[in-house]
């Protein structure tokens, strides 16, 4: 009896233990926020892919900065490199990426298809992953890569990929009712 007595006290000392400080309320948010942008694997690999291309697209810019300005020193010197400017680009795609990261994990739990969920991440991570693409070869290009015909591939695919959109934006809206009916 005594046995169990102190297995039970083990117990709860255990469980007072992993209770008390910063771990369960670090384990709840990252739980919410996995809960909210990860509803399944495939989001969370598309989500890595947009932040290591836009990691990419921050350090493509810095090598160009430097490439152009006959080194890291110059640049930094010539004020082309200044860590408020690149902070407030960055800080802008960050907050707009978790944003719509937000927006899609959420369109998957609300959406009652789950198709169309899988169907409106799969857009919106290729336009953003396209888009970084676009921008690590540009910068690429002004450091003196010859990438052009690569540059010119992704502009076509990414048109491609926008197509469907601009075909139902660029529909005449009447907006007199009598033309309407």
């Amino acid at each position: 009896m005594d046995e169990n007595l102190n297995i039970l006290k083990d117990v709860f000392e255990y469980l007072g233990k992993a209770f008390t400080g910063k771990k369960p309320m670090l384990g709840a948010v990252l739980g919410t926020i996995g809960y909210i942008l990860f509803p399944v694997p495939f989001y969370r690999m598309s989500f890595v892919a947009v932040l290591a291309a836009a990691s990419c697209d921050v350090l493509t810019k810095m090598y160009s900065l430097c490439k152009q300005y006959d080194g890291y020193k110059n640049a930094v010197k010539l004020k082309k490199i200044f860590s408020k400017t690149l902070w407030k680009g960055t800080e802008v795609k960050i907050v707009s990426y978790l944003t719509v990261a937000v927006l899609t994990g959420l369109s998957y739990r609300v959406v009652y298809l789950e198709q169309m969920g899988i169907f409106i991440a799969s857009f919106v991570y290729s336009v953003m992953f396209m888009r970084e693409f676009q921008s690590n070869i540009e910068n690429l290009i002004e450091a003196g890569a010859d990438l052009d015909w690569l540059l010119l591939f992704s502009k076509k695919k990414n048109k491609e990929l926008m197509e469907p959109y601009e075909e139902k934006t660029s529909k005449k809206e009447v907006n007199d009712y009598e033309e309407r009916i």
